[in-house]
């Protein structure tokens, strides 16, 4: 039987939040403040509301079928709603009170983190980080600053799967090496073609997979790197006052994106090095295999939309970082007007050294 679990204030059973950039929860109505290991301590023993009759452990090892099982039903401890709940939220609001309600059992026992890197930078640092990504942007319409708005922003836990592994194998290519030489009023030009074997041998560490399927890959991929160093051993209390989902990604297909990142990375570099010396260098073959570890954790994020001119942009904001990614509307005619200068303005210098070369030749 899974649990819901809320922080409440000992002094004034006001909510309690976790405060970005601390190791502590403070009460929103009289501001007390109790470390972690303190609220967690003052949680032992408080009776829990149940869910009824939902696994949350059974989903382990699958990834989901959402049409296999039913969405579970949990109250709120506050006002006694009756809440429902998608399978892969950790933490949830109540529409009717607001209460944050952390659903315990779908992170406990396997399906707990093996860690949580914590919220470094509370929501209102966003206004000023965005303004900090647009700076230097050439290409976006002149009234974006003014007009643009920013939506709702949601701080959320955003679960990865962390994998270190170790990739072997061998690289065929085909590589060219090109001369010319004179004989008489001719130019003769040899292409000699070589086989080259690179043998592959790399380990990774710490390489992050967004497991998610409510936030965008190429999001989450453009929002690293996260600093792993800085992440702490799992415990609900960070959760409080956060939204937070749980894995819904096949672990599986997880794999195959790391997998696939790593094996692009490797092919790369391989080229790279086997290209030295040669003219062209095309890859004939070969192939690359991973052995794989991987550890399941919460990353912070927040999410928030930026709306301009009846258009919705969506963002991410790195919770540890303040790192600020997402997709920016580009003006047309700028762009238009960009592109021309950086090309006429080449061609015009080009062709006054032409001129310059042929008169003073002349």
């Amino acid at each position: 039987m899974a649990k819901t679990v809320e922080y409440r204030c000992p002094s004034c059973e006001g909510l309690m939040r976790f405060l970005p950039g601390s190791e502590t929860l403070v009460c929103e109505y009289c501001g007390t403040k109790m470390t972690v290991e303190e609220m967690e301590e003052s949680q032992k023993g408080d009776k829990k509301v149940q869910l009824e009759g939902f696994d949350f452990a059974s989903l382990k090892d699958q990834a989901t079928d959402e049409n296999a099982m039913a969405l579970p039903v949990c109250y709120c401890e506050s006002c006694a709603a009756e809440l429902i709940a998608d399978l892969e939220q950790v933490a949830i609001s109540c529409p009717y009170c607001g209460s944050r309600v952390m659903l315990s059992d779908k992170v406990s026992g396997p399906l707990r983190p093996d860690g949580i890197i914590p919220f470094q930078y509370e929501s209102s640092a966003l206004p000023d980080a965005v303004k900090k990504y647009y700076k230097g942007k050439k290409l976006l319409p002149k009234d974006f600053f003014s007009a643009s708005r920013i939506g709702q922003v949601t701080g959320i836990y955003v679960p990865f799967w962390i994998f270190d592994g170790k990739l072997k194998g061998s690289l065929r290519y085909k590589g060219t090496k090109t001369s010319s030489s004179r004989s008489g009023d001719y130019i003769e030009t040899r292409t000699d073609y070589y086989r080259i074997t690179r043998d592959v041998s790399m380990e990774f560490a710490n390489l992050p997979v967004d497991t998610s399927k409510k936030v965008d890959d190429a999001l989450m991929d453009s929002l690293e790197p996260f600093d792993l160093t800085k992440a702490v051993p799992f415990d609900m209390a960070y959760l409080a006052g956060f939204a937070a989902d749980r894995f819904d990604t096949p672990k599986s297909t997880t794999t195959r994106r790391a997998q696939n990142r790593m094996t692009t990375s490797a092919a790369s570099l391989a080229q790279a090095q086997a290209g030295a010396g040669y003219g062209n260098v095309t890859r004939e073959g070969g192939s690359l295999k991973t052995d794989l570890k991987a550890k399941y954790m919460l990353f912070p994020v927040y999410l928030f939309d930026v709306k301009y001119n009846d258009e919705t942009y969506s963002f991410a904001f790195n919770g540890q970082t303040g790192k600020v990614v997402g997709k920016l509307p580009v003006d047309k005619k700028v762009s238009r007007s960009y592109f021309l200068t950086r090309m006429l303005i080449p061609a015009g210098l080009i062709f006054l050294w032409s001129l310059l070369t042929y008169f003073v030749g002349y």
